[in-house]
């Protein structure tokens, strides 16, 4: 489970995803489950549909000749935005120590720094936590983010997704806009789910089967959703596919381009 590759890191990418296929065949996620002949097996996946996937993962992929899903919110692609919790982050970051306080003040969040905020932000229902965004946005009305982040942060085009190479990259759902699914009602739920998979298919001409939810929380709602509307998701739960498996409660490690020695440590022991 990969998140953002800025280029910053790409050697180091280049160099574990290069490990990792000398140690495991590399294939698509939707053939994960169908079994391997006893022999251990990986999938690669990137989440949030950032541009610097396609711009940085995407070629070293095609190089190495290795398959991946980048899961991605149409919703977000269609109103040029970030990622709630990457811009509420950011925003505060933008801050001075004094002006921090009084803005986690102003909305009854932790008073001890920014990533404890996002933190309450994420277990906040929908409506109070976008009322909390707009509070931020109100408190941060001259930021403008700079060239590094847009790099880290910005979302890939759907000409950018168009690009990609089907054999190389399958494009995933990751809802429309990128909510915790537990903060939402029943038909909020299947809204998010359902409506991604449809603009998706409509916009890339693509089959899309694949989810996974956002920031892995997911409850009975969420899990019976996914169950209707595609053949598999992922969580962030750290595991192997071992025995018999929930193909809608796939485990994932985490990994990060410079994390190469935890990585190996953690597929090997579990």
């Amino acid at each position: 489970m990969y998140h953002g590759t800025p280029r910053r890191d790409a050697a180091a990418l280049e160099r574990q995803l290069w490990l990792i296929r000398l140690a495991f065949p590399v294939v698509a996620l939707e053939t994960l489950t169908a079994g391997g002949n006893g022999r251990a097996r990986v999938a690669l996946t990137f989440d949030d549909g950032l541009r610097n996937n396609v711009a940085v993962a995407y070629p070293i992929l095609c190089k190495l000749g290795l398959t991946a899903t980048f899961f991605v919110c149409p919703g977000l692609i269609e109103a040029d935005s970030w990622l709630w919790n990457q811009e509420a982050r950011e925003r505060l970051r933008s801050l001075d120590a004094h002006g921090l306080v009084q803005v986690a003040a102003h909305i009854g969040a932790p008073i001890d720094g920014v990533e404890p905020i996002v933190e309450w932000m994420k277990t906040l229902k929908i409506a109070e936590r976008r009322r909390v965004e707009k509070q931020i946005r109100e408190a941060t009305p001259n930021f403008k983010p700079g060239a590094e982040q847009r790099e880290q942060f910005g979302l890939a085009s759907w000409e950018e997704l168009r690009r990609l190479d089907p054999k190389t990259v399958t494009i995933g759902s990751h809802t429309m806009t990128h909510p915790i699914l537990t903060s939402l009602s029943p038909e909020e739920t299947e809204a998010e789910t359902r409506d991604s998979r449809m603009t998706l298919e409509k916009r890339l001409d693509r089959t899309v089967s694949v989810f996974c939810y956002p920031n892995g929380d997911l409850n009975d709602g969420a899990l019976e959703s996914a169950r209707r509307y595609y053949r598999s998701a992922v969580t962030v739960e750290a595991g192997r596919l071992e025995g018999e498996v929930d193909p809608h409660r796939l485990p994932r490690f985490g990994a990060h381009p410079q994390w190469t020695r935890r990585l190996a440590r953690r597929m090997v022991f579990g």
